[in-house]
């Protein structure tokens, strides 16, 4: 994760900390929207709910404490995140990263995706609910390195939200190796 220092914004459009949140670097152009389950039908009223994006629904199953993640790209999220709500029981918050300029294409959220899903694997910290590995398109080096920069932005916004996705949980070293040495 890039360690530079950051300004983040975080806005709360009902003034509800536990609703609708948005964090954004105030010099970068990605927006994450944190959507609770239940004020989707807010987040529809929104401009950002028609627009190209990734996103990643988050909880976990009653039976066990596993954080679960399903992590999406698509073109019409009202349409995506409908299917979702009637078809994934699991999830609880929402999140969707969008282009505050609008330039996100299907290009960058497919190889965002693909990027994201193998990252979160080797991470480790949460159980994947998707069924593939996304498909990553053919990339040339500009976008794909203009995406890896995206996916440092997110990455940052996510975790500030709570969402540590990409950050492999570190172990405590246990004591007797410690008293090994």
């Amino acid at each position: 994760m890039n360690t530079t220092p950051k300004t983040i914004q975080v806005y709360l459009p009902s003034g509800n900390p536990r609703g609708i949140r948005t964090a954004e670097i105030t010099t970068g152009i990605i927006k994450i929207i944190e959507i609770p389950r239940s004020l989707l039908g807010e987040f529809y009223k929104m401009d950002e709910s028609s627009q190209v994006a990734l996103y990643f629904l988050f909880g976990n199953e009653d039976d066990d404490d596993k954080q679960r993640v399903y992590i999406g790209q698509t073109g019409d999220l009202r349409s995506r995140f409908k299917n979702h709500h009637n078809d994934k029981d699991f999830w609880e918050r929402a999140l969707v990263f969008v282009s505050t300029k609008h330039s996100l294409t299907t290009a960058h959220t497919l190889f965002l995706e693909s990027y994201c899903l193998l990252k979160a694997k080797e991470a480790g910290r949460f159980e994947n609910e998707n069924g593939n590995k996304g498909s990553r398109p053919h990339t040339p080096p500009p976008l794909k390195n203009e995406c890896l920069d995206l996916f440092q932005e997110g990455a940052t916004l996510l975790a500030t939200l709570g969402y540590p996705i990409f950050s492999p949980i570190v172990q405590a070293p246990s004591q007797d190796a410690s008293e090994q040495t």
